[in-house]
């Protein structure tokens, strides 16, 4: 008991380590992305599309890291938030699919961000390929859930159920004041964009909850 007491600052230590070299990283790949968007192109999309993009960019960036961490167990292990690099061997088919999810997911964030349409025809992105490649990603991914519903053991199905349960109370509290605050005339706009944004970050948000509250995020 006294040694795992002692270990805890230690532990603790670790991850918020690991959480800041993600932040930086992130923070880095951020300001060079939008230097490389250029102003006229940030100014065009306007406040919600540049948030959209943003949640896309780092569901992209998880999946970087976590590819990194799949090739390099070593590094990857002192980056992830990882016991050591045969942790990350053993879970090495489960972390593959979760890297192409999470790139996929990304991907279609930022080109719906970038994608034309009213107000932004500046957009470089066809409206056409942005919805198709979103229609193609939610087919996908239904089919892979369906195949892959028995490969998951009872630890990982039980942390997808309360992720999934976090992100629907998180999404409906944040909308439905939100919603509530525009329709009463309160200055606050909600657009549709803001909705795929808010969902998107709030399933993400729900998954860390979900494996915070069982104490797994200080490994």
């Amino acid at each position: 008991m006294n040694s795992m007491t002692e270990n805890q600052p230690a532990t603790w230590k670790r991850s918020a380590m690991r959480m800041l070299g993600g932040a930086f990283i992130g923070a880095a790949a951020m300001a060079a992305l939008l230097a490389a968007a250029g102003s006229d192109l940030l100014d065009a999309m306007g406040p919600s599309r540049l948030v959209l993009g943003a949640v896309g960019v780092v569901y992209a960036l998880m999946a970087a890291l976590v590819g990194f961490g799949l090739a390099a167990p070593r590094a990857g292990a002192a980056l992830l938030n990882v016991g050591d690099a045969d942790e990350l061997r053993d879970e090495r088919r489960g972390m593959i699919r979760s890297t192409v999810t999470m790139a996929a997911i990304g991907l279609v964030l930022v080109l719906l961000a970038l994608a034309r349409g009213p107000g932004f025809a500046a957009g470089p992105v066809p409206p056409r390929v942005a919805m198709g490649l979103l229609l193609i990603a939610f087919s996908g991914g239904a089919i892979a859930s369906w195949r892959w519903r028995n490969d998951f053991d009872e630890l990982n199905h039980q942390l997808g159920l309360e992720g999934c349960f976090w992100a629907f109370c998180l999404s409906w509290a944040l909308l439905t004041m939100w919603a509530a605050a525009d329709f009463l005339g309160w200055g606050v706009t909600l657009t549709p964009i803001d909705v795929v944004s808010t969902l998107a970050a709030m399933m993400l948000l729900g998954a860390f909850v979900a494996i915070g509250r069982r104490g797994m995020m200080t490994r």
